[in-house]
């Protein structure tokens, strides 16, 4: 060998094939970004189910129309990618696993589920989500993207808790599988299968899509909107600030909170009724409402002179935005990550205090027209978050705070019918979505919200703070704990 080409062999990189018996297929920044969270999505179900039946019927659906949602995650060459096996006849596409109780759910060893709270003012239920969590994992269900990464892992775990009266229904997956709308997608598309629909007239998700390919080529724009690339100070800052609140406010804790429908439309009339009377023709819908009274909940016990920025992050849905190529739509089935934020500019905590929930809920309104009107912001936000999918900007100013919530009403979750798996009952009904969210990497999850659905009386946030922060707000007056 000539010294030239043993140069070359000492300095080369050693490249790792693909298995054979998979197709590959790259993940798209979104996805990659969200990768170290694993989310559950559960659901409460009013009947026995037929677990046979729940797991049969997922496999065929995975098989044949959603062969996505039964990928291996591989990080090979320094890329994170689905590996989706060509044909799963040897291999199950999802950990699905399984507990039969003989017995009602019902009873004082258990918590109480929260169907029968009522009223027409908002309330925070007093037992936390995570009692009902060891209901809807497995115990070896993965609790970091590292052990999803073991190979042929599937990325998709399911788990069924039966009870005489009730059914836990379990899905867990990294984020970068799925988002909440692309888990509502496969969920709809699995009572279909259940009711007894013909499967060729479900609609699928093809094996080969990547709609999001064409923004990962490089560019100019050096940070996603709403989100900022601090200096060295700057980051100093950030982190000694996280740190001081974590030391002051250690314990997290979800609760589960009831906004009344008929309160959120008492409220909008109001606001309606006042912008008409200043001659304005702006406007505010329900969800605004529901937004500008959360927070304004959950910071009006800050002090008065307290003027931290609270910078808001708001999920959005980018399936129905004409920003893929030829100005189109995502119109099938996707279940991967297809969700951007929405930032709404800073509000000074103080503002919740002050401001009426009007004032609020215009604020928030006219960020979501500002955002939805900017198509090409939207397209350069893509390009930078798939162009940079390991980069992680910070989500607020050095001195502020930061909130993310996200909608998952748009999935549906209520409305979905398990019937065509029931034992013992002709119509069954979700009691409640409930939503868990944790990190291998110790990632605070503290300032995440989420609607998780909607029933006919009422929506359903989860709020995770700190349970000082809680009791300051019990203390404030602001919300009713039962």
């Amino acid at each position: 060998m000539f010294p030239l080409d043993l140069l070359r062999s000492f300095f080369s990189v050693k490249t790792t094939l693909p298995p054979a018996d998979v197709h590959i297929i790259p993940c798209s920044g979104l996805d990659v970004a969200a990768r170290d969270l694993i989310l559950t999505t559960g659901l409460i179900i009013d009947a026995r189910l037929d677990v046979k039946k729940l797991e049969d019927s997922l496999t065929t659906l995975i098989k044949h129309k959603f062969p996505r949602a039964g990928a291996r995650l591989a990080l090979r060459n320094g890329v994170y990618e689905y590996q989706v096996p060509r044909t799963f006849d040897s291999k199950t596409p999802v950990v699905f696993t399984a507990e039969d109780f003989a017995e009602p759910y019902r009873s004082e060893t258990r918590p109480d589920l929260p169907t029968h709270l009522e009223g027409s003012l908002p309330s925070v239920y007093s037992v936390p989500p995570a009692a009902f969590e060891v209901y809807l994992k497995s115990a070896k269900c993965p609790a970091s993207v590292e052990e999803l990464l073991v190979p042929n892992t599937p990325l998709l775990q399911v788990h069924v808790a039966v009870f005489d009266d009730i059914t836990f229904i379990g899905v867990t997956s990294s984020h970068l599988l799925f988002d909440a709308l692309g888990t509502g997608e496969l969920l709809r598309a699995w009572t279909r299968m259940l009711d007894g629909e013909d499967i060729n007239a479900i609609p699928g998700m093809e094996i080969e899509i990547a709609p999001f390919e064409g923004f990962a080529a490089p560019t100019k724009v050096k940070h996603q909107r709403g989100w900022f690339v601090l200096g060295l100070l700057g980051q100093l800052l950030f982190i000694v600030r996280l740190i001081l609140r974590l030391f002051r406010d250690p314990k997290e804790q979800a609760y589960l909170i009831r906004v009344p429908k008929v309160f959120l439309e008492v409220s909008k009339h109001a606001i309606m009724e006042n912008l008409q009377l200043q001659g304005s023709a702006e406007w505010v819908g329900s969800s605004d409402v529901l937004l500008a009274w959360w927070f304004k909940s959950a910071y009006s016990h800050r002090r008065p002179s307290d003027t931290t920025p609270i910078h808001i992050h708001l999920a959005v849905n980018l399936r129905g935005k004409p920003i893929f190529p030829g100005d189109s739509t995502l119109t099938g089935p996707y279940i991967h990550n297809a969700v951007s934020s929405i930032p709404i500019p800073a509000i000074p905590v103080n503002a919740f205090r002050k401001q009426s929930l009007g004032e609020i809920a215009l604020r928030i309104r006219r960020a979501i027209l500002a955002y939805n009107a900017d198509l090409p912001g939207i397209q350069a936000d893509m390009q930078w978050r798939c162009a940079n999918p390991l980069k992680v900007p910070f989500p607020c100013s050095a001195r502020g705070e930061y909130t993310f919530h996200s909608n998952w009403r748009s999935a549906r979750l209520g409305d979905l019918d398990f019937s065509g798996a029931s034992t013992s009952v002709e119509k069954v009904r979700v009691l409640l979505s409930l939503g868990y969210v944790v990190s291998g990497k110790g990632i605070p999850m503290r300032g995440a919200g989420a609607d998780l659905m909607e029933d006919a009386d009422a929506i359903w946030m989860n709020q995770i703070r700190g349970a000082k922060d809680w009791e300051n707000i019990r203390r404030s007056g602001s919300i009713v704990f039962l």
